[in-house]
């Protein structure tokens, strides 16, 4: 399989995996609002959770997707920030919690610490709540999961597995053809430049 047929093969796969990605993080999103009401949480209505959730990942992602499908490296990136958030948000912190560990990522809480912002009560402030609990940042009440919603989190963690494999092997692909095609046009610039 040559390089350009390769990169049209992986985008059809980044394609069909990101669409069970995205219903299967929406049927966890319905999850958290709806059993573990986690908008509660947040102070925030369920309506509102579904909102900012899906200004969330109704868009950026997506667009992310269109992007990448028409060659570009910044619509790969995203949809690998995607599958990131959506293995940890909707799979590993899920499975966590499964363990009795109901804190957050702790990454950026650590990195805000260093430069001296301390967030330790993320609730009441709206669509940035919800965008700082899906960080990290906050810890949520204990809580238990029905096993419906446990099936779902190990098949977000295994489809964005895959999909971060997908996308990191299209990126590979998309450096390799780039290369080459520099090569190929210094190759052309010497050739016209010898005659």
């Amino acid at each position: 399989m040559n390089l350009h047929s390769r990169f049209p093969f992986l985008l059809s796969r980044i394609t069909l995996l990101f669409g069970v990605s995205f219903v299967f993080l929406w049927l966890h999103i319905l999850d958290d609002a709806i059993i573990t009401n986690e908008p509660a949480w947040y102070g925030i209505t369920v309506l509102e959770f579904l909102l900012y959730c899906a200004l969330i990942y109704a868009l950026v992602p997506p667009l992310g997707l269109w992007l990448a499908r028409r060659g570009s490296v910044w619509g790969l990136l995203i949809v690998l920030g995607y599958a990131f958030q959506a293995m940890y948000g909707g799979g590993i912190n899920h499975v966590r919690h499964i363990f009795g560990d109901f804190r957050g990522s702790q990454m950026l809480p650590v990195l805000f610490n260093a430069v001296g912002i301390h967030i330790t009560d993320i609730r009441g402030y709206g669509f940035g709540t919800v965008l700082m609990g899906m960080a990290g940042l906050g810890v949520t009440p204990p809580h238990q999961h029905i096993l419906l919603s446990t099936i779902i989190a190990f098949i977000n963690i295994a489809v964005n597995l895959a999909l971060i494999g997908f996308c990191a092997a299209a990126l590979v692909a998309w450096w390799q053809a780039r290369r080459a095609q520099r090569a190929d046009a210094r190759n052309a610039a010497t050739l016209v430049a010898a005659k």
